[in-house]
């Protein structure tokens, strides 16, 4: 006889080695335990994290494809430093990215859409009253991977992941401004508003007003560092 089906909880997937070695360097250089201009290296990252050689090079290697560190085989490596060039750079190609998102999927956008994009403000709104800037980062970067996931387009998504290191090293340090995540949560609401009326030209408007503060945010922390140096 077929046996029933006995509605158990599905486990998660263990991550790998490389993957948890990945995720605590990130935070690492997010809450800034690693500092650019300083050479780290791999027998260092290897004893504290009381893991193999491999998978921490495994992780540092694909943290410089994507920009977050210049790795050098043999030597270590150095968190990278942004530039203004950088930020400016970095900004001008995710803001056609975001918009195109937004273009997609407003005028398709379902009850259910809306309702996964809902969840996800108020994630981050309940997020940024504890004041706890890496959290604030990770409730920010799950609305607008929210958001590109609505448009079910593999490329425009993978091109978003592709940057997605940098958007966080660059918006953690947005973050810094005082009161930086309160109006960030502000400009969500916006957002989120006009998509509720399925408005392009409204949801576009606001989407490249919130792009555009925290790219003035981040320069605002990168200039004073320039000069002082």
């Amino acid at each position: 006889m077929p046996q029933k089906n006995l509605n158990l909880e599905r486990l998660a997937p263990v991550p790998s080695l490389k993957e948890m070695a990945l995720a605590t360097i990130k935070e690492a250089i997010l809450s800034k335990k690693l500092v650019p201009e300083k050479m780290y290296t791999e027998a260092v990252l290897t004893q504290e994290l009381g893991i193999s050689r491999t998978p921490v090079r495994e992780a540092l290697i694909h943290l410089a494809s994507r920009g977050m560190i210049v790795y050098f085989p043999r030597k270590g490596f150095q968190i990278t430093p942004l530039t203004e060039k950088d930020v400016e750079n970095l900004f001008e190609l995710r803001l056609p990215l975001e918009m195109a998102v937004i273009e997609h999927i407003t005028p398709r956008l379902t009850d259910k859409g809306l309702v996964e994009i809902e969840k996800a403000l108020q994630r981050y709104q309940k997020v940024v009253q504890k004041g706890a800037p890496l959290q604030s980062l990770r409730a920010n970067r799950d609305f607008h991977i929210c958001l590109a996931g609505l448009t079910e387009n593999s490329y425009l998504i993978k091109a978003l992941d592709e940057i997605r290191d940098l958007t966080d090293l660059a918006s953690v340090r947005s973050l810094e401004v005082d009161s930086r995540a309160l109006e960030a949560a502000d400009e969500h609401e916006r957002i989120t508003a006009e998509l509720r009326k399925r408005s392009v030209k409204g949801a576009l408007r606001e989407m490249e007003n919130h792009l555009k503060i925290t790219k003035e945010r981040v320069l605002a922390r990168i200039l004073p560092t320039k000069a002082a140096g």
